[in-house]
């Protein structure tokens, strides 16, 4: 999951990973400046330039061959520099036998000239600072905080895209695959085609995620303390009316849910895959919404008007920690949601340090999530959840693809958590294990509700709705 960083940055201790980052972005930008205002036709200046280059990599203890495997990317450019001199206009002379432009062989040297230098520069900054100091250099010299959040997400998103193509060429590989040779041309551009995909579906589960903790395209302001609406302490946790949801293509996911949870009941929601388990609770907070029936939460309606309240109420932990998780450090992930709804200043930390605490992960704070194991990374999920102070706390899948460790570790920290909970789940042991109460959900309606035991105990309706116990589970 280090796909990104170990792409681009390349730890060390040298005189120049020292440097603060701050210092070492205005080298660089200052540099990059230098480069572009040079006339194309002072050809000693650009050695100068890639001279030092060098000389910062020789003290960097960096290899040449390392910057040259990252400069692929130039690739385009440094054809259309070959091919100016061939197409350009105005006076032509003869090379070796071949007519050229002059004019278009000293566009073609400016272009290759001042954009290698220019990668090769960013390359150097970006090898010898890691994404997190960047973003802190860039807070240092005050660049506007909307501006430091859009980096932060890029370079997140980078991340994810270069670790899906990496496993995607495993995959490839694996199968007798060699994506060097020409005739897997056509396999590559299919695979180049599905990772766009995989990158757009990724980017709106993100998004789905930060909307979910009080994310309303806005940067917090630091400012006020959050306002809270007292909740109807005689109301249920949650109530949920004749719950029906068709998505915009039509497909009907919800037929009418009936649905009462009780303050501190732990209830697990059953089904087979599509019975619509996911998009029943992505309403209970509102990042779905637009069909019939009626939810409220500790009384307070699911609509427009409340959604920001809703969402500090309804904490949604997401099945894949790596849709939870995309700021550069676990610490400023954890932040996110409080901060969005109105905390600051050393209450906010305060928040965080509880949160992290609460689920054992306070000495991981200042680092990237990209470098946890899974089960740290869905444990730091549940304490960015956990910082919001949620009523209600929903989580989707929390024991998908963890070692038994790991799930057990995971199992405990729920176990301890004083929250109303709502647990969507396949793993039907861990359903036992965490939640009294289980709800059946199949076709889009509730088909079955009672003591988890009991449901489970039920073989006829657990092979009606296409669930069961693993292979050698007994319940006695």
């Amino acid at each position: 999951m280090s796909a990104g960083h170990g792409f681009l940055h390349r730890p060390g201790d040298s005189p120049v990973h020292r440097l603060t980052p701050q210092t070492k972005i205005v080298a660089a930008v200052v540099a990059v400046l230098c480069v572009v205002a040079t006339p194309r036709e002072a050809f000693w200046a650009f050695g100068a330039y890639l001279l030092a280059l060098t000389a910062v990599w020789a003290v960097a203890r960096v290899p040449v061959r390392w910057f040259a495997a990252r400069s692929v990317i130039e690739a385009p450019f440094v054809l259309l520099a070959l091919v100016l001199p061939f197409t350009g206009a105005g006076d032509r002379v003869d090379v070796l036998g071949v007519s050229v432009s002059e004019e278009g062989a000293l566009a073609g040297w400016n272009i290759l000239a001042k954009g290698t230098l220019g990668l090769l520069t960013s390359l150097t900054l970006a090898a010898t600072t890691a994404p997190q100091d960047i973003l802190l250099g860039l807070q240092r010299l005050r660049m506007p905080s909307v501006l430091i959040t859009i980096a932060t997400l890029m370079l997140r998103y980078a991340e994810v895209i270069v670790g899906e193509a990496k496993r995607m060429r495993v995959a490839r590989i694996s199968r007798g695959d060699d994506p060097r040779f020409l005739w897997q041309l056509g396999a590559t551009a299919r695979g180049i085609g599905s990772l766009f995909i995989r990158s757009y579906e990724r980017g709106e589960r993100v998004h789905l995620a930060m909307v979910s903790r009080g994310w309303t395209g806005r940067m917090p302001d630091g400012g006020g303390s959050p306002e809270v609406v007292a909740p109807q302490r005689s109301a249920p946790a949650l109530v949920v009316e004749r719950l029906a949801y068709a998505y915009p293509d039509g497909h009907q996911a919800l037929f009418g849910v009936d649905l009462e949870v009780e303050r501190g009941e732990r209830v697990a929601v059953l089904g087979p895959n599509g019975a619509g388990k996911t998009t029943f609770v992505l309403h209970l907070n509102g990042v779905l919404g637009g069909g019939s029936g009626r939810v409220e939460v500790a009384g307070l309606p699911v609509e427009k008007k409340h959604l920001k309240e809703i969402r500090r109420r309804v904490g949604v932990v997401f099945q894949d920690p790596d849709d939870q998780l995309f700021l550069p450090t676990a610490r400023q992930d954890v932040a996110f949601g409080p901060a969005n709804f109105g905390l600051s200043g050393a209450e906010l930390d305060d928040r965080v340090d509880h949160a992290l605490r609460a689920v054992g992960m306070e000495e991981f704070g200042d680092r990237s999530p990209l470098h946890l194991s899974g089960g740290q990374r869905r444990r730091v999920a549940l304490a960015t959840v956990l910082a919001c102070d949620p009523e209600i706390l929903v989580l989707d899948e929390p024991s998908a693809n963890l070692e038994p460790v790991a799930r057990r570790e995971l199992a405990e920290v729920l176990l301890g958590l004083d929250r109303t909970m709502l647990m969507v789940t396949h793993d039907l042991p861990y359903a036992l294990q965490l939640c009294p109460r289980s709800v059946l959900i199949d076709g889009g309606v509730v088909v079955a509700d009672g003591p988890t035991r009991e449901l489970l105990a039920d073989t006829g309706l657990l092979a009606r709705h296409r669930l069961e116990l693993p292979f050698g589970f007994r319940l006695d």
